[in-house]
């Protein structure tokens, strides 16, 4: 009966002590101070791949790598294997590089500008809608 008593106290202090321990270490947690930037540039990390994993997915894409004799599979397997870095550095390229892009229109507003500036002093009457400065 004594075997019984000690072995019977054994395990259940065992037991809990087990269970003290698995609480304390599943409530441990690690903080760090993180700032906005830091977070912003996690997640823009994370929309950058998912806006190029987006890109390849579309048929028109697809078929522009097929004809250079590229595998869709393996251009996404390789997309997904950049860094951060080079994401950002490919990003930048494709902005860049649109056709017809940002600088036809800020050429136009350039140009708006340009004249809209010009009917105000009295140089022009371009637009109907402006008044000279000078009157």
């Amino acid at each position: 009966m004594g075997f019984q008593k000690i072995a019977r106290g054994s395990v259940v202090t065992f037991v809990a002590l087990q269970m003290l321990l698995a609480a304390q270490l599943s409530t441990m947690a690690q903080a760090e101070m993180l700032s906005t930037g830091e977070v912003i540039s996690r997640y823009e990390t994370y929309a950058n791949r998912d806006f190029l994993l987006n890109e390849l997915d579309k048929q028109e894409v697809r078929d522009e790598l097929i004809a250079m004799g590229v595998d869709p599979k393996e251009a996404e397997t390789r997309l997904k294997a950049l860094s951060n870095e080079e994401i950002a550095s490919v990003l930048t390229q494709m902005e860049n590089e649109t056709a017809g892009g940002n600088g036809v229109v800020g050429a136009l507003l350039t140009v708006f500008i340009i004249l809209l500036v010009t009917d105000l002093l009295c140089l022009t009457k371009v637009f109907p809608f402006t008044r000279c400065a000078g009157r």
